[in-house]
């Protein structure tokens, strides 16, 4: 493996998200004698390095960043149809949780609560769309907001276990965990079938045990 004569491209990663230089690097197998390289038996391949997190990619660095952009314009395009959409069927529940789901993907949850107000009816109709703008609060370590939509989905559905395990989240994650609280909410993601519930109880469980 060695590394290229080629000038670093700047771009987001796909694996840890941090804005990163990107280092193209080329690797090559090659025949080997008593462990000692002795000719190349293929072509050299080339692949780019996060500076970030170390991740590898099979592609030159500079048309990782291309791809990226190509895939970054095609969700913001994907993002105003769906916008557009809602204009017109302002109530559409699901195209909103999609598009709250979009823009927390695309990094900016900030659009995402923009969209949840500007389209109201969608989210008071939903669970489901209140309890992923919970999630996107609870991205942003804004714990007592994100509560505040795990509670309301929970009342309109006291069985909707993602609602329940999120609100478990927020509550063992604040700065002064309320325990209780969690684990009641924990234990009701279970008995939902949450996937993840059970190590959830199991670690706010050992907390409260001390």
């Amino acid at each position: 493996m060695g590394t290229e004569r080629e000038a670093p491209v700047r771009t987001r990663c796909p694996k840890c998200e941090q804005e990163a230089d990107f280092l193209a690097k080329s690797h090559r197998q090659w025949f080997t004698l008593f462990f000692i390289p002795v000719f190349p038996i293929s072509g050299k391949t080339l692949f780019s390095q996060c500076s970030v997190c170390g991740a590898t990619f099979r592609i030159a660095p500079a048309r990782l960043k291309t791809q990226l952009e190509q895939a970054d314009n095609s969700q913001r395009q994907r993002a105003i149809n769906m916008y557009n959409s809602l204009r017109a069927s302002p109530a559409n529940s699901v195209t909103l949780n999609e598009l709250m789901s979009l823009y927390a993907g695309m990094g900016e949850p900030d659009q995402a609560i923009s969209a949840a107000k500007t389209f109201p009816a969608a989210l008071e109709a939903s669970e489901q769309c209140m309890t992923t703008l919970g999630r996107i609060y609870l991205s942003q370590d804004l714990q007592g907001k994100a509560l505040q939509w795990f509670d309301r989905a929970i009342e309109r559905n006291s069985m909707y276990a993602e609602a329940q395990y999120y609100k478990a989240v927020a509550l063992f994650s604040q700065e002064a965990p309320d325990l209780e609280r969690a684990q009641a909410a924990a234990r009701a993601a279970k008995i939902g079938e949450h996937p993840n519930a059970d190590l959830l109880l199991r670690d706010i469980e050992m907390k409260l045990k001390g």
